[in-house]
């Protein structure tokens, strides 16, 4: 599996996931990356195939466009 692949994955189980504690954890793991110097974000444009794009775009809008009520 590409990194490109194992990147959507994680971001499409984060986007699920509803788990405090997951979350969490993933929170402090993102804490300790920011300590190092976050690289120009030029640098990324056209990095993803127009599939790859299409795919992260029907990830985003799947996880973001829905309502619980539940978490409100």
């Amino acid at each position: 599996m590409s990194i490109e692949s194992r990147k959507l994955r994680l971001i499409a189980h984060f986007l699920r996931t509803n788990d405090p504690g997951l979350l969490g954890k993933l929170e402090a793991l993102v804490e300790e990356n920011e300590k190092f110097p976050e690289p120009e974000i030029a640098g990324y444009a056209g990095i993803w195939s127009k599939e790859e794009a299409e795919e992260i775009r029907n990830i985003i809008t799947e996880g973001c466009e829905q309502v619980h009520e539940e978490d409100w």
